[in-house]
């Protein structure tokens, strides 16, 4: 359990709330899945899940399969890793430029 605890301190790295982060987790884990599924597995409400994966789909972290019945997937995992790893570097070079201004203060 360890380790999904820091993936999901990862993805709240790059903006994912709570919420967002354990669906992707658990689609991680099934590779994809229906809502009916996901509100069973997660224990979060139909009506809450639809908004929250349209945000999951809009950031790019997942892709809706448009089926008879919507299918959610989380995108590959290397994808999702780089984009933990651009918001890092992002975040390094705020840190430096920060650093950078408090000397010149």
């Amino acid at each position: 359990m360890i380790v999904m605890d820091k993936i999901k301190e990862g993805l709240a790295l790059i903006g994912l709330t709570n919420l967002e982060a354990e669906v992707c987790l658990k689609l991680l884990n099934k590779k994809q899945a229906k809502v009916s599924e996901l509100a069973k597995e997660t224990k979060i409400t139909r009506t809450q899940l639809y908004p929250l994966l349209e945000k999951l789909v809009e950031k790019g972290i997942i892709e809706k399969i448009d089926k008879k019945v919507i299918i959610y997937k989380v995108i590959e995992p290397v994808k999702l890793l780089k984009l933990i790893e651009n918001w890092e570097s992002e975040q390094a070079k705020i840190v430096k430029e920060f650093k950078s201004y408090i000397k010149n203060c």
